[in-house]
């Protein structure tokens, strides 16, 4: 007997191994054609040692406030939250799957009163035999296409992967936009300043405008012009003012907290939007983006799917054994002149059975080329999505090298605009030119000055993005439940 048990075992494995490597299509990684260089070229692009990924990059602005904004977004975050819940039902699935491996438990027992009527040759009518007595048994039966098991797991570990991946790709985008919202604050702030200084020197510019008006010296076009100039200014103003309670809300949005004002750190100002950017190959940031790592896991998991769809042509394996014993007392009632006879017993029954259930449903060869069909879309979207990282990490790039040569290009018409408004003003000092002219090279240095900060904000959002883009800083502080996940 226990060799009959010794050959099913070796059957059922070696049915195992052959039947898996026929049914389980060999995973090849996708043939991407990834440059060697990005077409962009700066000179502020370096390479570094460290990983993108563990680069906490918004730290180099020296602004505690920033970080503890960023520090609280990827813990009260919803949507990280949601993307937590999604890994976690993930794992289930695949402990769910990993359970199915262990057999199935029966357990049985109770008390039994009843009576039948029965006839025995050669003693003939014995009348009623009434049974009581308690029972109890064992049964244990294990029933399961091992293949299927096999291959489902395998996807479901995959489509761990996949929620994993999913969560670090909303960490990477939490990151990116706290620290845009956090940025246009500042330059919202700065703005408002700016804008009530071009709008007082504007209504300064209209008042002499009328006052000259009145003398007969100014024509009351040149008044109703400056007039509606000053006007526009008083809209502009209006809408940074907007944006900035659109910026505040948005940030407390992200880092889950109500409506309301947000607290600042450094001014814009303070912040040098000039940093080292990290020039890693393209080859390395596919390798680390997350949602490019979801993609190849989708495609892993949909691989598996085809296995699992043709693991149905396998047979399935069921293993049973019964252990049952009870004990009780009959007693025998004859109808007729058969004394009546009580007795006591006890009895005992095993048995196992071990067998193959081969059933093939038609529908499995359409559920085959379902799976294949998902697999060619899933193929379809991981080179989708490592082109578009590609794109990204190229135009974030050039973005960010154009708003760096457009910084220089404004500070240096800031010097020198700064140095005519000097002039103007030593002029207007010795009586040379009008105080009208000065005003009016007032405007002008206004209207500059928010043109530097409305470029030095994008200057700092290029940034923001350059780095989501190559995927910087998304594994910082990951939580020890995180971890405890990737084990």
């Amino acid at each position: 007997m226990i060799k009959v048990k010794t050959v099913f075992i070796v059957i059922i494995a070696a049915g195992i191994i052959v039947g898996c490597s026929y049914f389980s299509p060999e995973y090849h990684k996708p043939e991407v054609r990834i440059p060697n260089t990005w077409s962009a070229k700066g000179q502020n692009v370096s390479s570094i040692s460290e990983s993108l990924p563990y680069l906490a990059w918004w730290q180099k602005f020296n602004d505690p406030i920033l970080n503890q904004y960023i520090e609280s977004g990827l813990k009260n975050n919803t949507t990280i939250e949601m993307a937590k819940t999604n890994l976690e039902a993930a794992q289930g699935q695949l402990l769910t799957v990993k359970l199915n491996w262990i057999p199935m438990l029966n357990l049985f027992g109770g008390y039994i009163n009843g009576n039948t009527q029965n006839n025995f040759t050669p003693v003939g009518n014995l009348g009623l035999v009434n049974n009581t007595g308690a029972f109890f048994a064992v049964l244990p039966s294990y029933t399961i296409n091992l293949f299927t098991n096999y291959t489902l797991q395998k996807q479901a570990g995959y489509n761990v992967e996949v929620a994993k991946n999913a969560e670090l790709s909303i960490r990477l985008a939490v990151i990116g936009q706290v620290a845009a919202a956090y940025f246009t604050i500042l330059a919202q702030e700065q703005l408002i300043s700016q804008f009530e200084q071009l709008n007082k020197d504007a209504i300064e510019l209209v008042t002499i405008a009328m006052a000259l008006d009145k003398q007969g010296i100014a024509n009351s076009i040149n008044v109703d012009e400056l007039r509606s100039k000053q006007q526009l200014i008083e809209g502009q103003l209006a809408i940074v003012r907007k944006n900035l309670a659109a910026s505040n809300n948005a940030l407390r949005y992200l880092i889950n907290q109500i409506p309301g004002n947000v607290t600042t750190g450094r001014k814009l100002t303070e912040i040098d939007p000039n940093q080292i950017i990290p020039g890693n190959l393209p080859i390395a940031v596919i390798a680390f983006r997350p949602d490019v790592m979801k993609a190849e896991a989708q495609l892993r998991a949909a691989n598996e799917g085809i296995s699992v769809a043709s693991s149905a042509l396998l047979p399935g394996v069921n293993l049973n054994y019964f252990f049952a014993q009870g004990a009780g007392s009959q007693t025998f009632n004859a109808p007729g002149t058969v004394p009546a006879v009580s007795n006591n017993n006890s009895n005992q029954q095993n048995y196992y059975a071990a067998y193959a259930n081969w059933t093939i449903s038609p529908g499995v060869f359409g559920q085959i080329d379902t799976n294949t069909a998902v697999f060619r879309a899933a193929l379809a979207n991981y080179k989708q999505v490592v082109n578009t990282v590609l794109h990204e990490v190229d135009n974030a790039l050039t973005n960010n090298i154009g708003y760096n040569q457009k910084m220089v290009a404004d500070i240096n018409a800031y010097k020198s605009l700064e140095s005519a408004v000097a002039v103007k003003q030593a002029l207007y000092n010795r009586g040379l030119t009008t105080y009208m002219l000065l005003v009016g090279n007032k405007i002008e240095y206004d209207i500059l000055t928010i043109d530097i900060t409305q470029t030095r904000l994008q200057q700092l959002l290029s940034l923001v993005v350059l780095y989501q883009s190559l995927g910087g800083g998304y594994m910082v502080d990951v939580e020890s439940s995180f971890v405890r996940a990737n084990n």
